[in-house]
């Protein structure tokens, strides 16, 4: 089969570019070939070697230059299927469904949340609106929705309820957690088009687990934005005695605040910002960390990160939201905290780092979840199903 994947960026920029990357390569051997369309100028990367770029206008403007590219390359690659990713023009994912079957995997609550992240800001909490007149009032009072113009505000509304009405008409929906499931759900996808699929894929071999007793080092890997909570994380373990060690991977608009407040705590000698690493680099600081701590405020689809960490046999302390407690059995593979408990997130990172022998132990459930729950061959049979349902529902 020739799948046609579809995602606003071609190059590797966070989990869900990962996501089409892993994929693409097990679809591959399980012989099936994949081409990439993407929508970013100047970034036809890594994620699948056969990418096209294709200019993408604004909603509410017509996607015109897009279905002129789109066009051809459905003349020339001629796929059974279409597998739209992050997609921002609800017109452009119509056309498609109009054309060729289609799933679409919804990694994120941006179809349905005009902030496109289900989050309040000024509040630091989860969301609990359907997109409607409330977001106008929360855009200007949370700052949750891009600036403050009203404007930017009502056309990012009504785009959500193109969104909806777009995704009504994709054969086959996939989201990473049940936290995505009933969000869809309740903003009006149907319910019976929605599967669970998450966006993990083990291959072998494994990378190998190494354990060190002595290892004090927490890693947080991530966007440095208010939502990913690094903040919290430095406030919990400023009041931690042992001689802990903080690596944080990634960058961002919280850069700056967090070492200000790690100098004002009188911890910024343990805490040490490395940018983003690359899969190599990622996989060094997996091994030599004690624990990987997800101190997420906003509610994570899945949590791709803890997922890693499961694969190199270590435990994860997170704060329970969005899709992270489907994946997270607490006391077992790690710890699960009340969102925004400090105190609850120092206690169950002091509990690992006390014991070499708690996190050994969780650390061998993290594998074994890993293992068991996320196998690349699993996934694209159930993919390969799904791509099979929405051809004979077209």
């Amino acid at each position: 089969m020739r799948i046609l994947h579809l995602n606003h960026h071609g190059s590797h920029v966070g989990g869900v570019e990962g996501y089409i990357a892993d994929v693409s390569i097990a679809l591959q051997k399980a012989g099936h070939r994949s081409q990439l369309v993407c929508f970013v100028p100047n970034d036809v990367g890594d994620s699948i070697s056969d990418t096209t770029y294709a200019p993408l206008s604004e909603w509410p403007a017509p996607p015109a230059q897009a279905i002129q590219v789109l066009g051809r390359v459905l003349a020339e690659f001629h796929p059974g299927v279409a597998y739209i990713h992050a997609v921002h023009h609800p017109t452009l994912i119509k056309w498609l469904t109009q054309r060729l079957p289609t799933v679409a995997y919804v990694h994120g609550p941006y179809p349905v949340c005009p902030g496109s992240a289900q989050y309040l800001r000024n509040r630091s909490r989860v969301c609990p609106h359907v997109a409607g007149l409330i977001c106008l009032v929360n855009a200007q009072i949370e700052r949750c929705c891009w600036g403050r113009n009203p404007l930017i505000h009502l056309r990012l509304l009504a785009r959500t309820r193109a969104f909806v009405k777009a995704y009504q008409q994709v054969k086959v929906i996939l989201v990473g957690s049940s936290y995505m499931q009933q969000l869809l759900q309740r903003d009006g996808m149907p319910s019976d088009r929605i599967s669970i699929l998450p966006p993990i894929l083990i291959r072998e071999p494994l990378p190998p687990v190494t354990f060190s007793e002595d290892s004090k080092t927490i890693l947080f890997a991530g966007r440095l934005t208010p939502e990913k909570g690094l903040r919290h994380l430095i406030e919990a373990l400023a009041s931690i005695e042992t001689n802990w060690r903080l690596v944080v991977a990634g960058d961002g608009e919280e850069r700056e605040p967090c070492q200000s407040l790690a100098r004002e705590l009188g911890v910024s000698e343990k805490v040490r910002l490395v940018g983003w690493l690359n899969n190599s680099e990622m996989a060094a600081n997996l091994q030599a960390c004690a624990c990987v701590a997800i101190p997420s405020l906003w509610p994570e689809p899945f949590g791709r990160i803890g997922a890693e960490a499961f694969i190199h046999g270590r435990p994860v302390v997170a704060f329970a939201v969005g899709g992270i407690p489907d994946w997270l059995e607490d006391g077992v593979s790690g710890y699960l905290v009340p969102v925004g408990d400090v105190g609850g997130l120092r206690q169950s990172i002091q509990s690992l780092l006390d014991s070499p022998a708690l996190r050994l132990d969780m650390g061998k459930q993290a594998r074994y979840k890993a293992v068991f729950s996320w196998n690349a061959r699993a996934h694209v049979e159930q993919l390969l199903q799904a791509f099979a349902d929405a051809q004979t529902l077209a």
